[in-house]
C-alpha cells in the first residue's frame, strides 16, 4: 500500500505541516515548521530519522540538546524522549519505522486511509 496526502495543521501540532507516505513497515513524513516553533518532548515505539534538507532546528534527545541543520541527519532509537524547538523554521524527510501509530490515526482521521 503506497499513500500520498497532504495533511493540514490541526490542533495537536499547530501550525506545522506535513505530507506523508505510508508503506508497510514503514512512513516517510514530508515535514515543515515555520520559524519559532516548539516541538513537545515525547516518544514513541517506533525508530525514527529525520533528514533535514533546509533550515534549523535545536533537537532535544534524551534531555540532550544538538544543533541540527541543512544536511545533517538525526537518528532517534524507538522510546526515547525528543523534541525541539526552531528558530528559523526547516523543512526536512522524517522517516519511521514501523509506521507512527499517532500519524496513521492522523490519517485516518482526514480519510487519507481506512
Amino acid at each position: 500500500m503506497y499513500i500520498g496526502s497532504r495533511i493540514s495543521p490541526d490542533a495537536s501540532y499547530d501550525t506545522i505541516s506535513t505530507r506523508f507516505l505510508l508503506g508497510e513497515k514503514i512512513l516517510i513524513s514530508f515535514i515543515e515548521e515555520p520559524p519559532n516553533t516548539e516541538f513537545e518532548v515525547h516518544s514513541h515505539d517506533c525508530e525514527q530519522i529525520l533528514i533535514y534538507l533546509e533550515g534549523s532546528e535545536e533537537k532535544i534527545i534524551d534531555g540532550k540538546t544538538y544543533h541540527m541543520e541543512a544536511g545533517d541527519v538525526c537518528i532517534q532509537p524507538a522510546n526515547v524522549p525528543h523534541g525541539g524547538k526552531t528558530l528559523t523554521g526547516f523543512k526536512g524527510i522524517d522517516i519511521f519505522a514501523p509506521p507512527r501509530k499517532e500519524h496513521v490515526e492522523r490519517m485516518k482521521k482526514y480519510g487519507r486511509i481506512k
